[in-house]
């Protein structure tokens, strides 16, 4: 299968098929190979995280603000990117407008609110834009690590 088939993006996420199991194919060769993924997962969320904080600056008002909590997170089996909390609570509304709340932008949180080009403001616009991006230097690391534990 080619490792393009098993990628799959959608709004909010891309998905990459058996990268679980990949990750314990490589903790069986090295206790070593793990943390690497996990930095390298980690890598691609603060990346992420760094476009997606420049496009809330150029969306400005209380998108700017909100995009301070966007945080990267170290997994193993995933690349997270997190924003919010008790600092932020106007996080949500920043990037998915608010239907009854003026001091945010127009509702964009689904394709019910009348707008398709899809959910978000900041974060979700940069996942749809930069993922294809993102990911070809992320499979690029993953592939490194498979040619280096998996030597032919």
């Amino acid at each position: 299968m080619s490792p393009r088939k098993a990628v799959t993006f959608n709004a909010d996420a891309v998905r990459i098929e058996g990268l679980r199991d990949f990750v314990s194919a490589l903790k069986a060769v090295d206790a070593q190979y793990p943390k690497a993924v996990r930095q390298a997962n980690y890598d691609l969320a603060a990346e992420l995280v760094t476009r997606s904080k420049a496009e809330a600056a150029s969306v400005g008002g209380v998108a700017r603000k909100a995009a301070r909590s966007l945080r990267a997170a170290r997994q193993a089996n995933a690349s997270v990117v997190t924003g919010g909390g008790a600092r932020y609570p106007y996080f949500w509304g920043a990037e998915f407008g608010a239907r009854q709340y003026r001091q945010f932008k127009p509702w964009r949180g689904n394709q019910y609110g009348g707008w398709s080009g899809g959910p978000g403001y900041f974060l979700h616009p940069t996942i749809r834009s930069e993922a294809e991006k993102l990911l070809d230097v992320y499979m690029a690391r993953l592939d490194a690590l498979a040619g280096e534990a998996f030597p032919d």
